[in-house]
């Protein structure tokens, strides 16, 4: 006898430690953390300039904790393990803007709680903001955005990227106005030789490592970088503490403290108007973020040719900025360059991001007397170097690749950030958005097909003479298949099409049924012309219907008056529609044949052949639901239909889809019992219905005694194969169409 309760499921083992592969994984840890820490470094001091540069120890911490949060979270649950996560370079120069406007608003003893205030409520927005669009599944908004726009977003941020390595390559802010400065300064001997320094290590790691793409090129450029700096310093007889007052090194400090902003002291000190006035620019931020993920995550794909799950790293890194905004961390997402440069340099897991993590760690609380050595144009190159690559991928080698007139808008974002700002450049993106989608809806026409009911098959078996006669009553039926976006712009040219056709008595038809089962939206003026547009038609005497039109488009169109005088039918889609129009004709034909015998006799033109035929049939009951023949049975016979309804399902991946209906005086089975096939599809009763069957074994004995009936039989046949021929033809028609 067995024991009833269940036990527990054994704990899955994990895998051991492997030494060789953490090692693996340590060295390259160990590379990418110099070009980590170089980035980190540089970003800190493009964050913290002018009036914020004697906080820049705060803002190195920030930078550290920041790092330390991210890649110890990507490390344990993100979709891709080796990607490398910390400030990256699409949202640093953002940041930097935002920074520099709220140090000029607020006032001089709140200046670095507001600050570091405004850093953690982006970061918060930023998280927050990932982790809803991880929650929703948004992952793929990405390929929502035009591809000149997502250049001219990057694009720009190369060009605040090589003004803010030039102003940290200087110690101060750098603009327009600088560089022109600047080039008469060096046109009279006069010249900043650290921006010098600076835009040439930046043009040397840049060209560098384009033609070298060995892992330990950009760690070797940065360390004889900054040991060619010291070593010139030492010939040039400037000693530390000198090179530290002429700006060539940072100022010196014992340690990176991050200002924590949920201190009391610093919540009471921040000027919150300060932080509101720069909305615009947190919002840049959080645009710039989204943009930057989605790319790193899609590009990274292509690269390693791996699956990431975008989504989930949405939610991770959401939730990572959370805790960095809360400790005090600067926000960040998953750097390309470093992530190739991770995996390229050996690693092979996770361990590496957590190694990562342990030494942004140590950095933080260790490496302040370090740090303080390093040469500001070196800082200033690195940044330079990461704005060269971003304006030759986005700039440069998009000109190959796009249209002229996309080209140009991206071009135009650039300028406006060189000239006026990220803020308005990210408004004209936005624009650019906009009247990029309405030129490309307006494109697309808003009529999909204009079909007559003859030209549009019928899912409907009926008897051969009633299905003909419905289809040369077909041109008095109109289905107007809508597509796309609809705005005004697009109603115009509706209107145009259907008002042509209502103004013409010749082609006028009786009926005009709207679908919108290829309708992506609605606007409100779109639904307001609509809804002018069926008035009309109902001014010309033609019933208007609706199909596949979903709740909110029923919604504006009932707001806009389209119901003011009657309601319109509205049916599930244009099948639905054809089959209501075609019973209110037969209805007014008074086409209802009472018996199966007087529907026969109008098809074979006889009652006697009718009255002979009827009594080689045997009756058939098929309750509601249950199967006449399944597909792939033998055809052993054939049927009339003497009352009720069959309906003829396929399997489609699993689901059994109905393709036909049978009404009562059509046949069904003659095909595959002339061509002895097996059944190609399944016959159900939909309700109860009777039948009429004619077995194999009959019809041969018919042929062989009374061959003059049987061939009247086939005519009969032969009329409903050359109705479902008919419309067979209207559905070619139909798609070629």
């Amino acid at each position: 006898m067995t024991s009833s309760t269940t036990r527990p499921a054994a704990p899955r083992a994990r895998p051991a430690p492997n030494p060789a592969a953490w090692a693996r994984d340590g060295l390259a840890a160990l590379v990418v953390s110099l070009a980590a820490l170089s980035f980190y470094l540089s970003a800190a001091s493009l964050l913290f300039q002018g009036p914020l540069t004697p906080h820049l120890p705060a803002a190195i911490g920030a930078a550290l904790l920041g790092g330390a949060v991210l890649s110890l979270m990507s490390a344990w649950r993100g979709s891709l393990p080796l990607a490398s996560t910390g400030a990256e370079p699409a949202t640093v120069p953002v940041m930097a803007a935002l920074t520099a406007a709220v140090a000029a608003a607020a006032p001089g003893p709140a200046l670095l709680p507001t600050v570091v205030a405004a850093l953690a409520v982006t970061a918060v927005v930023v998280g927050g903001t990932w982790w809803l669009m991880g929650r929703r599944g948004w992952g793929d908004l990405i390929r929502y955005i035009p591809y000149p726009v997502i250049g001219g977003f990057l694009g720009s941020i190369g060009w605040l990227m090589v003004t803010g390595g030039m102003g940290v390559a200087m110690g101060q802010g750098f603009t327009l106005e600088h560089a022109l400065s600047w080039v008469r300064a060096w046109a009279s001997g006069g010249g900043d030789a650290r921006l010098l320094v600076g835009v040439a290590l930046g043009l040397v790691i840049w060209r560098t490592t384009m033609r070298y793409t060995q892992p330990l090129t950009l760690p070797a450029l940065l360390l004889g970088g900054g040991l060619a700096i010291h070593a010139g310093l030492y010939v040039a007889g400037i000693d530390i503490a000198t090179a530290q007052q002429r700006g060539w090194l940072l100022a010196p400090f014992s340690q990176t403290v991050p200002q924590w902003p949920l201190s009391p002291a610093a919540l009471s000190s921040v000027s919150w108007a300060a932080v509101a006035q720069q909305a615009g620019l947190i919002a840049s931020v959080v645009i710039v973020a989204i943009i930057g993920l989605l790319l790193s995550d899609s590009s990274l794909e292509v690269a390693w040719d791996q699956r990431a799950d975008i989504n989930r790293d949405l939610r991770v890194l959401g939730q990572a900025n959370l805790l960095a905004a809360a400790t005090g961390g600067l926000l960040g997402g998953i750097s390309i360059s470093r992530s190739m440069l991770n995996r390229a340099a050996g690693a092979q897991g996770r361990g590496s991001g957590y190694i990562l993590a342990g030494v942004c760690v140590a950095a933080l609380v260790w490496g302040g007397p370090f740090i303080a050595l390093v040469p500001r144009p070196l800082l200033g190159g690195v940044l330079i170097f990461l704005a060269l690559a971003m304006l030759k991928v986005w700039v440069v080698d998009s000109r190959k690749r796009l249209p002229r007139r996309d080209y140009l808008m991206l071009l135009g974002m650039v300028a406006v950030t060189a000239l006026a700002g990220f803020l308005p450049a990210v408004c004209i993106g936005v624009l650019a958005c906009c009247v990029d989608f309405a030129v490309s809806s307006a494109q697309l026409p808003p009529v999909r097909r204009l079909v007559r009911r003859s030209h549009w098959p019928s899912r409907v078996e009926r008897p051969a003479l009633q299905a003909d006669w419905l289809m040369r009553q077909g041109h008095r039926m109109v289905i107007v298949e809508l597509q796309g976006m609809l705005f005004f712009g697009a109603t115009t040219q509706l209107t145009t099409q259907i008002e042509a056709l209502l103004n013409d008595p010749a082609s006028r038809p009786q009926r005009l049924l709207f679908d919108a089962a290829h309708l992506r939206g609605l606007d409100v003026s779109a639904a307001q012309s609509l809804a002018r547009l069926l008035k009309t038609a109902r001014g010309h005497g033609v019933q208007v219907e609706l199909s596949r039109f979903d709740v909110t488009q029923l919604g504006l169109l009932r707001t806009a008056g389209a119901w003011a005088d009657a309601a319109l039918p509205c049916h599930a889609d244009v099948d639905a529609a054809v089959l209501a129009w075609d019973e209110v004709l037969l209805q007014e034909a008074a086409w209802v044949d009472a018996t199966l015998q007087a529907g026969l006799a109008q098809q074979l033109g006889d009652v006697a052949t009718a009255d002979a035929l009827l009594p080689l049939f045997e009756a058939v009951h098929l309750a509601q639901g249950q199967v006449l023949f399944r597909r792939g049975e033998p055809s052993d016979a054939l049927y009339l239909v003497h009352s009720g309804r069959l309906a003829i399902v396929v399997d489609d991946a699993g689901h059994e889809v109905t393709v036909r209906t049978v009404l009562p005086g059509a046949a069904i089975g003659e095909m595959g019992l002339f061509r002895q096939l097996p059944r190609s599809a399944t016959a159900r009763a939909e309700v109860a219905t009777d039948l009429l069957r004619l077995s194999q074994a009959r019809l041969a004995q018919l042929r062989a005694e009374q061959p003059a009936l049987a061939a009247e039989l086939y005519r009969l046949f032969v009329l409903q194969m050359a109705s479902r021929l008919d419309q067979l033809t209207a559905q070619v028609t139909q798609l070629a169409r």
